[in-house]
């Protein structure tokens, strides 16, 4: 059987549809446990400032340590994953886990740099109120999930703009929350 020109371009179109969607839903696969970690280290961070706001900084330094460990330690997790998946199949064209543990060293790195870039706009703009070190931090993360969604799909662009609509509705339409200690904020986070 002989495809027409016509025919084998629009094979090759559907192979690359295809090969778009595999890789997207894979990055959705790869990224979820980082985002489901980040999710419940932010509920327990906010919940634990919250209970006791004159340890709030010790409580983030250590969550975001927290996190930044459990993050290397699922990076590694998925490499070893796709090693064991991959030896079921001889490539000699695949480069060795050790290049690939690049990516997860760069990966950190992007996060190290976001962790050092936060703390020194926070430095240099010395936000008034915890109120609004607690809505600047999350509109950050939300900003990257959108540029991040601008290559890897659209679900980390509604990621993205669903942080910052609850972030802003949070803290516009929300009175400041009343802490065990009674401590409402200044005046101006009202």
């Amino acid at each position: 059987m002989t495809l027409s020109p016509n025919e084998a371009a629009g094979a090759l179109r559907d192979m690359a549809a295809v090969e778009t969607r595999s890789r997207r839903l894979y990055g959705y696969r790869e990224a979820s446990p980082h985002l489901i970690l980040w999710g419940c280290l932010w509920w327990v961070g906010y919940g634990l400032s919250e209970l006791r706001p004159h340890r709030a900084l010790a409580i983030w330094i250590t969550i975001v340590a927290i996190g930044l460990a459990a993050d290397f330690a699922i990076s590694l997790s998925n490499a070893s994953r796709r090693d064991a998946q991959a030896g079921c199949v001889a490539d000699p064209t695949r480069p060795p886990a050790v290049a690939r543990l690049r990516w997860e060293f760069r990966f950190l790195g992007i996060m190290l740099t976001a962790v050092a870039a936060i703390a020194a706009t926070l430095a240099v703009m010395a936000p008034v109120t915890s109120r609004q070190v607690g809505a600047f931090i999350p509109l950050v993360v939300a900003a990257s999930y959108a540029v991040v969604g601008l290559w890897l799909g659209l679900r980390f662009i509604v990621a993205g703009a669903v942080i910052a609509g609850l972030t802003l509705g949070g803290f516009f339409l929300l009175p400041p929350p009343i802490s065990l200690c009674g401590w409402r904020g200044s005046a101006a986070a009202r």
